[in-house]
């Protein structure tokens, strides 16, 4: 008696932890079907990507089953053991498919677990109709993946198979594909990195303009903003993350000029650290320059939260809650935070919540964790505006990734508006118009993609 009085105790606990509370009558049967089938074939905006150009990828050494893993997969693959050289062998014509396959195989056998390989694998299946990657399969696999690049690849897998509107990329290659499709943001990395008198003159190379003062600096910044401006940009971007922490102070302009002063008469050898703590002052004063642009300009700013891609960084770099100060100050600047600030989930739902300059995109998210994508995106709906949301980027050098990755997020954002419904949070028209917003309709809006 007392052991069956504790299951029960144990079953009720459990289904208490994951339950919500009721808000909306409970929905008619079919309620889930309709749900997934909505985002299934619903048309999404990818507010992410690093897209190469396909005529690239024709003449490389990746058109063949490494087309699939050469990028994010590499992470995990690395991580597994296998060396950076070695792997680079494997992106080059010197090896045969078998030989590539039999040097990654130890590797694939011991990471093929992660999501980012899930998504390769469901990628293989559902794109190519090839169940598995393996010996029995990697040649056949690379032989559909060429034939694949002798057709309109791009248009067919990006429009047929994704059914996306718009694409925006991080870049600047404007061979992409319609130019109605794709979008482009802008990063201005060089005036965060002017650490020697060569990366001055590259900026007045670029630009056309002499800089001799800090004041100099900034107006070639004016320039370079207003001539991304002129051809569309959506957004600045800002990815600096990977070198040093988030926190921008409001440093004076005489602490910056110092620096700057010194950096001119620096060359070759002597040029500071690019990442060292002797050049933040000046890289927060160039950061304060930039928002002052997006301000004056009404442009949406994007910024690098969370992990860091690559075989190691320091990731409290990236915690989005080292920006408050920015949000502050310019509350008058729209600040998009990327990737679900992973593994900082918590505090980006602070944020969004409470600066209403503060916006999500869980570009990327996915395919590094998918339990976290819907945990956090269960909380985000219950913590921050859903106007506020951007539920997808493939963030992918190439589009098969882009649909591996779009097939993990319209399931996962589909269980988790099911979830919603079924326990009554939601009522069933509220789950698809949230669906709406956060995978097409926020996007046009706050990226302004219909004015361009």
């Amino acid at each position: 008696m007392k052991f069956t009085t504790i299951l029960l105790l144990a079953i009720t606990l459990s289904f208490s932890t994951y339950s919500q509370v009721q808000i909306k009558p409970l929905p008619k049967a079919g309620y889930d079907q309709r749900i997934r089938d909505f985002v299934s074939n619903m048309k999404v905006v990818d507010t992410h990507e690093h897209l190469g150009n396909q005529a690239g990828y024709e003449k490389s050494g990746k058109l063949d089953f490494m087309m699939l893993l050469f990028h994010y997969a590499d992470d995990d693959i690395k991580s597994a053991g296998m060396s950076k050289a070695a792997f680079e062998r494997l992106l080059t014509d010197s090896m045969t498919v078998m030989e590539k396959w039999t040097a990654i195989k130890p590797y694939w056998e011991g990471s093929s677990n992660t999501a980012y390989n899930r998504a390769a694998l469901l990628t293989a299946d559902k794109l190519f109709g090839v169940k598995d990657i393996n010996e029995t399969t990697v040649e056949e696999l690379s032989a559909k993946i060429k034939k694949a690049y002798e057709t309109d690849w791009y248009n067919k897998v990006l429009i047929e198979k994704c059914n996306i509107e718009y694409v925006v990329v991080d870049g600047e290659d404007r061979t992409l594909g319609d130019p109605k499709m794709f979008k482009f943001v802008k990063r201005f990395g060089e005036y965060f990195f002017v650490n020697s008198s060569e990366k001055i003159q590259s900026i007045e190379k670029k630009e056309g303009v002499k800089i001799q003062t800090l004041d100099d600096l900034v107006a070639a910044l004016g320039v370079s903003f207003h001539k991304a401006m002129d051809k569309d940009f959506v957004a600045v971007k800002i990815g600096i993350a990977y070198e040093r922490n988030l926190l921008f102070e409001d440093v004076s302009k005489e602490k910056a000029e110092a620096i700057f002063d010194k950096v001119k008469n620096l060359s070759g050898s002597t040029a500071l650290l690019y990442n060292g703590s002797e050049m933040k002052p000046l890289q927060d004063y160039m950061m304060h320059r930039i928002l002052d642009l997006a301000r004056a300009n009404k442009t949406p700013v994007e910024i690098h939260t969370g992990l860091q891609a690559g075989d190691g960084n320091y990731i409290e770099n990236s915690n989005p809650a080292l920006l408050a100060n920015l949000f502050l100050k310019y509350r008058d600047v729209q600040f998009i935070l990327f990737h679900g600030g992973y593994p900082f989930g918590g505090e980006l739902a602070t944020l969004a919540k409470n600066f209403r300059n503060v916006y999500l995109d869980m570009c990327w998210l996915y395919i590094i964790s998918p339990s976290y994508s819907e945990r956090y995106l269960h909380e985000w709906l219950e913590t921050v505006p859903a106007n506020k949301i951007m539920a997808f980027g493939g963030d992918f050098l190439n589009v098969e990734g882009v649909y591996g990755h779009l097939l993990f997020a319209r399931q996962i954002v589909a269980n988790v508006l099911i979830s919603k419904v079924k326990d009554g949070y939601l009522s069933e028209d509220e789950a698809l118009k949230i669906a709406q917003m956060i995978l097409h309709d926020n996007a046009i809006r706050i990226l302004k993609l219909n004015n361009q």
